[in-house]
C-alpha cells in the first residue's frame, strides 16, 4: 500500500488564504453595513402602512405613501448591493451626469426616522444653479448616506444645545465640494488616524465599514475625502467629486 505524505501549507499559501478570508470578512461587513439603513426604512414604513390600513376607515392615501417609501428603499438596497459587489471586484462605477440636489432628496426619507427619534435638525445648503455631477449616482448616495448617518449617530449623547446636521456644497471650478457638519462631541484624537480603515470603528456597535467605503468610492472618482474639527463643536467631513 502506497504511503501518504502530508505536506504543511506553505507560508505563501497561508498568507493567500488569510487574505481571502480577510476580503470575505470585509465584503460581508460591507454588505451588512450598506443595506442596514434601507432595510430599517422598509420595516418602518411597512409597519406604518399596516397601521394606516387598520384605521376605520382605512387611511389609503397615507398607506400608499408609506408603501411608496418601501418600494423606494427596496430599490435603493438592491442598487447598493450591486454597487458593493462592484467595489469588491474593483469594477468601474456607472458614471452619469446628475444633479446632487435630486439625489439628496431621494435619500431624505431613509433618514426621517433617526432624525425624528433623536430630535435632530437636518439642514441642506447645496450649490446654487443645480450643477451637474459626473459620478456614479448610486455610489454618490452611498457616500452621502454614510456620512449623514455618522453625523446623526454622533449626536444622541449631546445635551445642552440643539442637535444639528448641515449638508452643504459649493462649486469650485471643475469639482463640487461637499461638507457634512455635526455639533456633537467630535472625534477622539486616538481614533482620528484610523477612521478610514476597514473593520475599525470608534463606536461600540459600529461595523467599521462606512468611512472605508466612502473613501474607496471617492478615490475611485478622482476626488478626496477628509475630516476636520467643527467650530465650536463636533466634526466636519469633506469630500470632492468632479462636476460640470
Amino acid at each position: 500500500m502506497a504511503s501518504m505524505h502530508y505536506f504543511p501549507q506553505t507560508q505563501d499559501a497561508s498568507l493567500a488564504h488569510a487574505q481571502r478570508m480577510g476580503s470575505m470578512d470585509e465584503f460581508a461587513a460591507s454588505v451588512a453595513h450598506e443595506v442596514r439603513q434601507p432595510l430599517a426604512a422598509i420595516a418602518l414604513n411597512a409597519d406604518a402602512a399596516l397601521r394606516w390600513l387598520d384605521h376605520d376607515p382605512p387611511r389609503l392615501d397615507e398607506a400608499r405613501a408609506a408603501l411608496a417609501l418601501v418600494a423606494s428603499a427596496g430599490s435603493h438596497a438592491s442598487a447598493v448591493l450591486r454597487s458593493v459587489h462592484g467595489l469588491a471586484c474593483k469594477a468601474p462605477g456607472s458614471h452619469d451626469h446628475f444633479v446632487a440636489d435630486d439625489a439628496v432628496q431621494d435619500l431624505l426619507p431613509l433618514l426621517r426616522a433617526p432624525l425624528q427619534r433623536h430630535a435632530i435638525h437636518l439642514e441642506t445648503q447645496l450649490a446654487p444653479g443645480r450643477p451637474l455631477l459626473h459620478a456614479d449616482p448610486v455610489q454618490f448616495r452611498q457616500v452621502i448616506l454614510n456620512l449623514l448617518m455618522n453625523a446623526i449617530e454622533a449626536l444622541p449623547g449631546t445635551s445642552g444645545r440643539p442637535r444639528t446636521v448641515l449638508l452643504s456644497s459649493q462649486l469650485d471650478g471643475g469639482v463640487q465640494h461637499f461638507s457634512i457638519a455635526d455639533n456633537g462631541a467630535g472625534i477622539a484624537p486616538q481614533a482620528a488616524g484610523r477612521l478610514y480603515q476597514a473593520l475599525y470603528s470608534s463606536k461600540p456597535d459600529g461595523m467599521g465599514m462606512g468611512l472605508a467605503i466612502c473613501r474607496r468610492i471617492v478615490d475611485a472618482h478622482g476626488g478626496r475625502l477628509w475630516h476636520a474639527p467643527g467650530a465650536p463643536h463636533g466634526s466636519v467631513f469633506h469630500f470632492t467629486l468632479p462636476a460640470l
